[in-house]
């Protein structure tokens, strides 16, 4: 199957990290079959097969950002950057990537750290772009508590969560419960990963765009739609610094609940 067929993962180093490595990493393969297609662009077939869908996607990378055509950037539906805080003008470098993901219109942005950035002389800097630019931003050394899930099975999580337009439903979504949309659709889905400290408090009022919750719950109920909306508020609150990043966990919590329960529910 060509290449230009598929929907696909793009990832692109801004460091001395392999790519091919990230994409091992995703495989959990270190023998995996890596295609050379035409202009450079190596890639990986993956069937992602998860409890509500399968979907068969290209995971891809190539020297150039500037050399991709039209048609292959089309079926770009996410991008990976990989990044390295001690690099030298690492904002910079990573200015070039928006270009790309203007044109391929991605939906899933993540920007990808092998070490943790926190406390680091540039680390508002970046925390800044991912909020500016919409990446969400995940350290593959970071440790995860009980109910969070980081590093390569939180990218993952992210690719599960798109609604890829060649997605074949395991089965008919139209009316489940709201108890089974809670847990099975959001809660496990998506806010776990980035709602774990949600009882600690701050006098900060974290910003997030209010219009994707009111979009969220319109009309008939679309679980991968919904999951989309909810991915997207996660990829905000994932940017933020910490002080603010559990205020808007929270906020993003209580939303969802009034949008099943009302709102007068007693939270």
């Amino acid at each position: 199957m060509s290449i230009s067929e598929l929907p696909c993962v793009y990832i692109h180093s801004c460091c001395d990290d392999d790519p091919l490595k990230t994409i091992k990493l995703m495989r959990n393969d270190e023998n995996i079959e890596i295609c050379n297609n035409e202009g450079n662009i190596l890639s990986n077939h993956w069937t992602i097969d998860c409890k509500y869908y399968t979907a068969d996607i290209n995971l891809c990378t190539s020297v150039s950002l500037n050399e991709l055509s039209d048609q292959f950037v089309h079926n770009i539906n996410a991008i990976i950057i990989l990044f390295n805080i001690d690099e030298s003008n690492i904002i910079e470098t990573m200015n070039k990537c928006l270009p790309l993901v203007k044109r391929s219109q991605a939906e899933v942005l993540i920007l990808l750290s092998e070490k943790n950035i926190e406390g680091h002389v540039m680390s508002n800097n970046v925390f800044e772009w991912c909020r500016k630019n919409y990446f969400e931003l995940i350290v593959l050394e970071e440790i995860a508590d009980e109910m969070d899930t980081t590093g390569i099975e939180r990218v993952k999580q992210a690719l599960y969560a798109h609604h890829w337009p060649n997605l074949k439903a395991k089965c008919q979504i139209t009316n489940p419960s709201t108890k089974s949309i809670i847990e099975d659709s959001v809660i496990n889905s998506q806010l776990s990963g980035g709602l774990s400290d949600l009882k600690m408090d701050t006098e900060q009022e974290a910003e997030l765009d209010s219009n994707l919750f009111s979009e969220m719950f319109e009309g008939d109920f679309n679980f991968f739609k919904t999951i989309d909306k909810v991915r997207k508020l996660k990829e905000q609150i994932s940017a933020m610094p910490d002080e603010e990043r559990k205020d808007a966990a929270e906020k993003t919590l209580t939303e969802c609940w009034k949008a099943f329960f009302g709102d007068d529910v007693d939270i």
